[in-house]
């Protein structure tokens, strides 16, 4: 199986297996008001989550509030709300949420997420994409599929509306990547209607976006 790892340039990275990668830049981009006005506001004070079997999760009718104004969670029921471990980081980090364990004390960003890695290890890479992909206004979803971490939709996107944009698949810089897999990867995208983008992480956490364009290629088996 041959393997190929990210470093310096991702066009020497991909050179010779029959892809093109080009970067994105993605710009920042701030809140549209109008859009905003239409949403739930969240209350002022962190909104209590609790911890249920590893996942967290918010209860009472402050839950479709969270939902609706972010596109956090997947709602259960109408007062119902389990949250992705990065999206439970990110609330907590921002003071949206606090996270209570079973004895009802307070889990800081540091004890979430050293629990939340045990049972996902690669939470931090993530979370790091996850983080800044929200900070550029973007609506984040999680992926489709195995390897496809996150769908991005445009800035103030509906999602009963309009579908994602893109399929995000992160990796560090240095981290080996099989071509069958990236092969994989982009078919699953076009068969979705989608673009794939590749978000590697520097050793700094900072991430770097490429889109990717499948030649017409044969993987190595």
């Amino acid at each position: 199986m041959i393997k190929v790892a990210i470093s310096g340039s991702i066009n020497r990275f991909l050179e010779g297996v029959n892809y093109l990668a080009e970067e994105q830049p993605l710009e920042e981009i701030t809140d549209d008001e109008d859009q905003e006005e239409t949403r739930p506001q969240l209350p002022e004070e962190p909104i209590t989550a609790k911890v249920s079997r590893g996942i967290i999760v918010v209860k009472g009718e402050v839950a479709r509030v969270l939902h609706e104004a972010g596109h956090y969670g997947t709602l259960k029921g109408e007062e119902e709300l389990a949250l992705e471990p990065e999206e439970a980081l990110l609330l907590v980090r921002r003071k949206r949420i606090q996270v209570l364990d079973r004895k009802g004390e307070e889990l800081d960003f540091s004890v979430l997420l050293q629990m939340l890695s045990k049972r996902h290890p690669r939470l931090w890479t993530q979370y790091l994409v996850y983080s800044d992909l929200r900070s550029r206004g973007y609506v984040v979803r999680t992926g489709y599929g195995k390897g496809l971490w996150f769908r991005v939709y445009p800035r103030g996107a509906k999602l009963n509306e309009v579908t994602a944009k893109y399929f995000v698949c992160a990796i560090s810089e240095g981290s080996p990547l099989k071509v069958a897999e990236l092969e994989k990867l982009s078919r699953l995208a076009l068969r979705n209607r989608k673009r794939l983008m590749l978000a590697v992480l520097d050793r700094q956490g900072e991430a770097t976006y490429y889109l990717v364009s499948p030649a017409d290629i044969t993987a190595a088996k």
